[in-house]
C-alpha cells in the first residue's frame, strides 16, 4: 500500500483531487476509475458442476460401463443394464459433487465482501453497491458496517474495528485520523487506515477511498490465494486410475472373448452377457463404493473426537507430511502465562509476594501501568475474557496484589490510547488521575529505554544513568535466558491533558521488567520425541524474542548443534534465495508475520518437503495453499479458516496432532491393503469364471452372485481389515503408493496364490459338473466366497480379530451372510454338501491348503 498513512488526511484528499465536502464529480469518477480500476470483491472462475460431472463420465471405465449397459439394452437384458448404468452414474455423481465442492471452497471468501457504501458525491450522500466505489470517493462508515474499500480515515468518533481477515489480529482495534510518521508499517500499525472487508464493532468514521479492488490488501492477499497451487493429493482420483489401467486389461481380454466367440460360433446374447460378467470381475468398481463407506466411517469416528476431515485424501495428504509448523502457545505451552520473575531498582526478584516487600512502591506501580495500558476484560463476577495471555497474566497477578483493573479503570479513567505500533513496540494510554494526568507505556525494553530519561528507585524518581541501562539491559537478557516473555513499563505525568498529537511517549520514568513465564504442558517433550519418531521435522513458531526463543528450544530439545533461530526482521530483509539456504536449518522462529510464515512453506516446498501447517486466521491462509496440508486449530479459529482448512482440530493439543499423523499412516497402509485385497478377489474371479466359461462352454452366470460377492461380502472383509488398522506395523519412513505403483505388491507368493485358487475354483466346478450345472456354480461361488474370507487373514491377525469385539462381529456376520447367501440362490446345495462326504472333504482339504499357503506367503512377505 502506498504510504497514506504517512500523509494528513488534508494532502491525501489533495493528492487523490477529491474534496472533504463533496467528495467526487462524476467526470472524476470515471477519470479514477480509468486509472485506478474498479472495487470488484472476487474474480472467482469454478468449474461448473455440470462440466465436472462429464469430466469423470468421460473415464475408460464409466464409458465402457456405458457402452455394455446400451448391449445389454439392445438383448432386453434390463435389470443388469440398469444396475450397471445406475452405479455408474451414481459414483459419477459422488465424484463430481466432491470435486465442484473443492472448487467452490474459494467461494467461501464471498462472505467477508462488502455489498453497500454510503459515499459522497457531488455534494451528495448516496448509497451505491460497493463495488461502483472508486479511489477518491468520500465514505462514511458506522457500527455494524462492512468497509467497503480501504480508507484513509479523516474524522472519527470512539472508532473500533475489527480487522482480524486482513492483519490477523484478532482484538478489537481502535482507530484514529492523526497522521504516522513512521515510514514503514505493517498493516496492523496502520491506525489511520480502514481496511477493507473489516467490521466496525463501534463509533463511526468518515474516509477517503485510497485503493480499490485488487489493490486492497484484501485484494492483494486474496489474489496470492488463488494463484497459489494447493496441491492436494486426491485418494480418489488414484482409485480411478486403477480401475481405469483396469478398464484396459479388460479392453485386451475382449479381444480374445471376441474370438473366442466368433470360433465357438457363440450368440451375440451370450457373447454380451459374458462381456458384462467380465466386466464385473476384471473393472473393480466395487472399490469406489467400499472406499466411500470407509470414508463415512471415518469422518463420523473423527467427528466425535472433535476433528473435522474433508474425507480420506486428507488423511493420505496428512500421512505423507516431513516437516510441520506449529504455533508454540497452544501445542507447546498452555495458553496461559503467570508472572514469574520481576526487576525493579538493580535486583531480579521472584514475583512471590514475601519477596516484593522492599520494593512494593515499583511493583505497584508496574501493576498499575499493567492494567491501565489492558485491553482484556473483566466482568462482574472477575472472569477475565478477550485480551492476549499477557495481559490475562497481569490482570490474574494485579489480584493477588490486591489491586483490580475496573476499579482502577474507575479511579483513573482512561482518555485516549496509542496503540501498539510494530516500529515503536510500545503502546501507551492516557489516564485522568484526579486533576492530573498520566502516559502509562508498556513495551518492549530496547525501544522503551530509549525515551526514558528518568528512572524510579523506591518510589523515588531519578536521573537515569548509563550504569542503570546497562543493569536493565543485563536483566533484560537473564530473563529472556529463562525463556520468559519480558515486558518493560514506564510513565510519564503531567499537569495538563496533553493531546493525541503530542508526543507523550519521550521524557518517560522507567519503572521496572515483568518476566512472564509460558509453562510448558505436560506432554511437550514427549511431544518433541513422538515427532521425531514419526520422522517429521518440528518447526515451532513463538512469539519470544530470538533470545527466550533460544533458550526454549534448547530445554526443549528442538534446537540441535547446526539449528538456529530466525526472526521476522531479518526474513524481511532476506531475499528468497537467502531463505532456501537456511530454511532446513531453522528450529524456530520468532516474531513473524504471516506473509514470513507463507514464504517459509513455499520455500520447504521448493526444497521437496511435504509441510503441514496450523493455524486458526484468516491471515493464514496462504500458508494453508502453500503447504502440503493446512491444519486449523483452536475454538477460537474463525469460521472461514475452518472452512478453508483441509483438517480442523478443535483440540491445540500437539499430542492429539501427533496421534493423528500416526493414524493416518496406518489407515493409509490398511486402505492400501483394502485396495490390493479387492483387486487380488477380482483377478481370481475373473481368470476362474473366464476360464469355465470359456472352456466349459458355460455363460450364464447370473450377475447378481457377483454382486452379492463383491458388494456385500467383499465389503465386510475390507471392513474387517480396517477395524485392524491400529494393529497395523507402520513404517515411518515407508510411503504408501495409492496408485498403479500398488501392483509392485504382486510377488511370487501372490501370484502363487491367485494361480492356486483360481485352479482350485475351476477344478471343483470340473468335479461338480459331471453330476450337475448347477452344483457346479455352487461350488465356485462356494469357495470364492470362503476364500475370500481366508485371503483377509494375509493382512489381519485372527488373534486380533478375537481380541476385538469389532472385528470379532464383522467376521461372524460375514459368515451368517454366507449362509444366507446359499439359503438364497442355492437352497439345496448345503443339503447336497453334507450328503456328499467325498466332495465334503476334497473342499475341505482345498480350503486348509489354501490357509497354510497364505501363512507361508505371509511369513515370506510380511514382516
Amino acid at each position: 500500500m502506498k504510504t497514506w498513512y504517512n500523509s494528513s488526511w488534508n494532502e491525501v484528499v489533495k493528492k487523490l483531487k477529491s474534496d472533504f465536502k463533496y467528495g467526487l464529480t462524476e467526470d472524476k469518477v470515471k477519470e479514477s476509475r480509468e486509472v485506478f480500476g474498479d472495487n470488484k470483491n472476487l474474480n472467482l472462475k469454478n468449474k461448473n458442476f455440470i462440466i465436472l460431472f462429464f469430466k469423470h463420465m468421460l473415464k475408460l471405465h464409466c464409458v465402457l460401463a456405458i457402452f455394455i449397459s446400451v448391449l445389454l439394452i439392445y438383448i432386453n437384458n434390463f435389470k443388469a443394464a440398469v444396475f450397471l448404468c445406475g452405479t455408474t452414474v451414481l459414483f459419477v455423481l459422488l465424484y463430481a459433487f466432491k470435486d465442484y465442492k473443492n472448487e467452490n471452497r474459494l467461494n467461501k471468501l464471498r462472505s467477508i465482501a462488502p455489498h453497500k457504501a454510503d459515499v459522497v458525491r457531488e455534494g451528495k450522500l448516496l448509497t451505491l453497491n460497493s463495488e461502483e466505489l472508486v479511489v477518491g470517493d468520500i465514505v462514511y462508515v458506522e457500527k455494524g458496517d462492512i468497509v467497503p474499500a480501504d480508507l484513509r480515515i479523516m474524522q472519527c468518533e470512539n472508532l473500533k474495528v475489527k480487522e482480524s481477515a486482513i492483519t490477523g489480529d484478532i482484538s478489537l482495534v481502535e482507530k484514529y485520523e492523526t497522521k504516522i510518521e513512521d515510514k514503514e508499517l505493517l498493516p496492523s500499525d496502520m491506525k489511520n487506515i480502514l481496511f477493507k472487508s473489516s467490521f466496525v464493532i463501534d463509533g463511526s468514521a468518515k474516509g477517503i477511498v485510497v485503493a480499490v479492488g485488487e489493490n486492497t490488501e484484501i485484494g492483494k492477499m486474496t489474489e496470492n490465494l488463488l494463484k497459489e497451487n494447493h496441491e492436494r493429493t486426491l485418494l480418489e482420483e488414484n482409485i480411478s486410475n486403477i480401475i481405469n489401467f483396469m478398464s484396459k486389461i479388460f479392453i485386451l481380454c475382449l479381444v480374445g472373448i471376441g474370438l473366442y466367440a466368433i470360433y465357438g460360433k457363440t450368440s451375440l446374447s451370450q457373447f454380451i452377457n459374458l462381456i458384462f460378467i467380465i466386466y464385473l470381475t476384471i473393472v473393480p468398481v466395487h472399490i469406489i463404493f467400499i472406499i466411500d463407506i470407509l470414508s463415512f466411517i471415518i469422518r463420523k469416528h473423527m467427528k466425535r473426537a472433535e476433528i473435522t476431515i474433508e474425507g480420506l485424501s486428507s488423511m493420505q495428504t496428512l500421512s505423507e507430511i516431513n516437516v510441520l509448523l506449529i504455533n508454540k502457545v497452544g501445542a507447546l505451552t498452555k495458553e496461559s502465562m503467570f508472572v514469574s520473575k520481576l526487576f525493579c531498582g538493580e535486583n531480579i526478584i521472584d514475583a512471590d509476594l514475601e519477596n516484593i516487600e522492599e520494593n512494593k512502591d515499583n511493583v505497584d506501580r508496574m501493576i498499575t501501568i499493567g492494567l491501565l495500558c489492558n485491553d482484556a476484560n473483566v466482568d462482574r463476577d472477575g472472569k477475565v475474557y478477550k485480551g492476549d495471555i499477557t495481559e490475562r497474566a497481569i490482570i490474574e497477578y494485579g489480584r493477588k496484589n490486591f489491586l483490580y483493573k475496573n476499579v482502577l479503570e474507575k479511579e483513573q479513567e482512561r482518555i485516549f490510547t496509542v496503540p501498539y505500533d510494530g516500529d515503536k513496540k510500545i503502546k501507551t494510554t492516557l489516564n485522568r488521575i484526579e486533576d492530573k494526568y498520566r502516559a502509562n507505556v508498556v513495551g518492549s525494553v530496547d525501544k522503551l529505554l530509549e525515551r526514558c530519561t528518568h528512572i524510579m528507585k523506591n518510589g523515588m524518581e531519578v536521573e537515569i544513568t548509563l550504569k542503570d541501562i546497562l543493569s536493565i539491559r543485563d536483566a533484560d537478557l537473564a530473563l529472556s535466558k529463562e525463556g520468559l516473555h519480558v515486558i518493560s513499563f514506564a510513565y510519564r505525568n503531567f499537569n495538563y491533558e496533553p493531546s493525541v498529537n503530542e508526543n507523550i511517549e519521550s521524557n518517560l520514568v522507567f519503572v521496572g521488567l515483568m518476566g512472564l513465564n509460558n509453562p510448558l504442558k505436560e506432554s511437550a517433550i514427549e511431544s518433541i520425541d513422538y515427532c521425531r519418531r514419526l520422522a517429521i521435522k518440528p518447526v515451532i513458531i513463538t512469539e519470544d524474542n530470538k533470545i527466550a526463543a533460544n533458550s526454549f528450544g534448547k530445554k526443549m530439545g528442538i534446537l540441535n548443534q547446526n539449528d538456529m533461530v530466525l526472526s521476522g526482521v531479518e526474513i524481511d530483509n532476506m531475499d528468497d534465495g537467502d531463505i532456501e539456504k537456511v530454511v532446513e536449518k531453522v528450529g524456530i522462529y520468532s516474531k513473524i508475520s504471516s506473509k514470513n510464515k507463507w514464504k517459509i512453506c513455499r520455500e520447504f516446498k521448493r526444497l521437496g518437503y511435504n509441510v503441514a501447517v496450523t493455524g486458526n486466521r484468516f491471515t493464514d491462509l496462504p500458508s494453508f495453499r502453500a503447504s502440503k496440508i493446512g491444519i486449523a486449530t483452536g475454538k477460537e479459529c474463525t469460521q472461514i479458516t475452518k472452512n478453508m482448512a483441509d483438517i480442523f482440530i478443535k483440540d491445540k493439543n500437539f499430542v492429539k496432532l501427533l496421534s493423528l499423523i500416526d493414524k493416518s499412516r496406518k489407515l493409509i497402509r490398511n486402505i492400501n491393503n483394502i485396495i490390493f485385497f479387492n483387486l487380488i478377489i477380482s483377478i481370481i474371479e475373473f481368470l476362474s469364471i473366464t476360464t469355465i466359461s470359456v472352456f466349459f462352454k458355460h455363460i450364464s452366470v447370473d450377475f447378481t452372485k457377483i454382486l452379492w460377492i463383491n458388494f456385500i461380502s467383499l465389503m465386510l472383509n475390507s471392513l474387517l481389515i480396517y477395524s485392524q488398522s491400529e494393529n497395523i506395523k507402520e513404517h515411518a519412513y515407508d510411503k504408501v503408493y495409492m496408485d498403479k505403483r500398488i501392483f509392485n505388491r504382486f510377488t511370487s507368493g501372490i501370484i502363487l496364490y491367485i494361480a492356486y485358487v483360481s485352479i482350485l475354483l475351476v477344478a471343483m466346478f470340473a468335479i461338480e459338473k459331471n453330476k450337475e450345472m448347477v452344483a457346479g456354480k455352487e461350488s465356485l461361488f462356494a469357495i470364492l466366497y470362503i476364500s475370500s474370507i481366508i485371503f483377509s487373514f494375509y493382512f489381519i491377525e485372527i488373534k486380533n480379530v478375537i481380541k476385538n469385539k469389532i472385528s470379532l462381529l464383522i467376521f461372524i456376520l460375514n459368515f451368517i451372510l454366507c449362509l444366507l447367501f446359499f439359503r438364497n440362490f442355492y437352497p439345496n446345495y448345503l443339503l447336497s454338501l453334507t450328503k456328499s462326504m467325498w466332495n465334503l472333504k476334497i473342499m475341505i482339504i482345498f480350503l486348509i491348503i489354501e490357509v497354510f499357503l497364505i501363512k507361508f506367503i505371509k511369513g515370506i512377505y510380511i514382516e
